[in-house]
């Protein structure tokens, strides 16, 4: 080797070994800044209060599940919640039998088999948006899966009434066009259990398709429209309701296990179960025209058409109607309900921080288990419901970016828009999508994305327009006080699902979605134990380290070795 060459390699090794050790040597300070950050944010566990037991929704229950493990790990609390049915969470907390209910259907509707004492005692708390996937397993002609299926609301009444029995039917094949579908029974499973699941279906196929639905509703033995109970054979039926090959399921959890299990099957079940699964659901025609399926984003658009009660009972035919082409329209509410007296102080501490932790940090994960975060005027609706709480610590007046990190109110995510809210002294709502709210007692609304129109009441209202909060989403228009007009002139933010005439528009967050997802399961296995993640970065930071260093080493070995 030439005298230059040699001096070369050696200035080499030299700089990797600079490059090494200055690494090293700022490990140390990287990781006790990483220690300090991790010490100063995590919230030390507070003493254990008694615990507090729930029960109801399969709808909700994966979220609920996870706010639960997160307050035990955060604060020390102990929340008990059984996975069962709407129904039988309201039946349970009827008889207080449970802390709380969770649910997606009022009592006001009639499902209940019992009914708490009195409305004055009780009370609805928004906890999570989310949406019916028409979750299926269908493998083509060509044994590939199909993952962009369509179905309009027409063929979804004709294959949930037994009308359809094959994949491959006329129907099917007119609205997915270059789909190879085969022909194959549909295993239609569906829910044997009163639930929020059948009440929210059979509710949208009602509206939708009701010379279809209420037919077959009266043919199997019950009464029109919509109910919390399937419609299921109770007598001898016209020959054209085949439901022979359906599978009946207690629960979500059984009903999309069937499916992942059965080729052929579908079933409708809230998202969160298809993710969990890794099933697609369906792409569901909207009012627009628009082919579009369960997403974060447009979840939260479809329930901008929402109408909340003065006591937060839903309305959703807003929902279905909604006419965004970003509007998923099976979308809905879930519930917990509370008592507004009655609780021990130690349990009604213990409630108001579960639901003070679910409107705010909770609602961060709501995206990626298959929720939509609660918008502002929700989660401003749970902190009134936590001061009604015996022994509930008092809520903020309303929340912020400061005493809340939920992403639609610390600005993490654009806001698609907020429900109307009938009566109850007016508030604040931010139009999104398009939409009319009428406020009780005076009230301001924000129109933006599609631009709202708002008559105030009582007090009178004054609509404040013109600004879009969604970036190049919108760009709406005042039009004198309390009129807003706007078109949306982009695509959502981060990744609707939407079909419209060709495929499905890939989300532009995957990595970030993943990256999120990562550090969310990262933080929930280290929780409060900041020394399990500095020992994580310490093995990492060797494992990166070492081999520069060792190759450094050897080249320098190697080179005063030489003659």
């Amino acid at each position: 080797m030439s005298t230059a060459a040699s001096a070369d390699s050696l200035r080499r090794a030299r700089r990797a070994v600079r490059r090494t050790a200055t690494a090293l040597l700022a490990l140390p300070f990287a990781l006790g800044l990483v220690l300090l950050t991790t010490l100063s944010s995590a919230r030390p566990a507070v003493a254990a209060g008694p615990e507090i037991t729930g029960g109801g929704s399969s709808y909700a229950a994966v979220a609920i599940e996870q706010w639960s493990a997160e307050v035990n790990t955060i604060y020390g609390d102990s929340v008990n919640y059984t996975v069962s049915s709407s129904v039988q969470g309201m039946n349970e907390f009827s008889q207080s039998l449970v802390n709380f209910g969770a649910s997606e259907i009022g009592y006001s509707t009639g499902q209940a088999s019992y009914n708490p004492p009195g409305s004055e005692h009780y009370q609805y708390l928004p906890d999570v948006a989310g949406a019916t996937c028409l979750m299926y397993n269908l493998q083509s002609i060509t044994s590939r899966e199909i993952t962009t299926l369509r179905l309009t609301s027409q063929v979804m009444a004709l294959v949930f009434s037994g009308q359809i029995k094959y994949w491959d039917a006329p129907a099917i094949r007119a609205i997915n066009p270059g789909v190879l579908l085969p022909h194959k029974p549909i295993v239609v499973v569906w829910r044997e259990d009163p639930s929020g699941d059948n009440y929210l279906f059979s509710q949208y196929l009602a509206f939708e398709q009701p010379h279809t639905w209420n037919p077959f509703a009266v043919a199997m033995g019950y009464p029109p429209g919509h109910d919390a109970v399937w419609p299921f054979p109770q007598k001898a039926v016209p020959a054209r309701y085949n439901l022979s090959g359906w599978i009946g399921a207690q629960g979500s959890d059984i009903a999309s296990n069937d499916v992942a299990g059965n080729d052929g099957a579908i079933t409708y079940v809230e998202t969160a179960y298809a993710l969990l699964h890794n099933k697609p659901c369906a792409y569901i025609q909207n009012r627009s025209g628009t082919w579009v399926a369960p997403s974060e984003y447009d979840d939260s658009v479809a329930l901008t058409g929402a109408r909340l009660l003065p006591d937060l009972e839903q309305q959703l035919d807003g929902v279905y109607t909604n006419p965004s082409p970003y509007a998923y329209p099976i979308s809905a509410y879930s519930y917990l309900i509370t008592q507004t007296s009655g609780e021990t102080a130690g349990e009604g501490a213990v409630l108001g921080r579960f639901i003070r932790y679910l409107a705010c940090d909770g609602q961060q994960a709501a995206g990626q288990l298959g929720y939509a975060p609660l918008p502002p005027n929700l989660v401003k609706d749970d902190f009134q419901a936590i001061d009604r709480i015996n022994g509930a610590a008092k809520a903020p007046s309303a929340p912020t970016a400061a005493n809340c990190k939920n992403p639609y109110v610390d600005g993490q995510t654009p806001l698609p828009g907020q429900p109307q809210q009938s009566g109850g002294g007016g508030g604040t709502t931010t139009g999104g999508g398009g939409g009319t709210t009428t406020g009780g007692g005076g009230g301001t609304t924000t129109g933006g994305g599609g631009g709202g129109t708002t008559t105030g009441g009582g007090g009178g209202g004054t609509g404040h327009g013109g600004k879009s909060t969604h970036g190049k989403h919108g760009n709406g228009k005042s039009k004198g006080k309390g009129t807003t007009t706007g078109v949306a002139t982009g695509p959502p933010p981060g990744g609707a699902k939407i079909l419209g005439s060709g495929t499905p528009k890939a989300s532009k967050n995957i990595a970030g979605l993943a990256l999120l997802g990562a550090v969310g399961q990262l933080q929930r296995q280290v929780g409060p134990r900041p020394s399990t993640l500095l020992w994580t970065l310490l093995a990492a930071a060797v494992i990166l380290g070492a081999p520069p260093l060792l190759l450094a080493l050897r080249a320098r070995r190697l080179h005063r070795k030489e003659p």
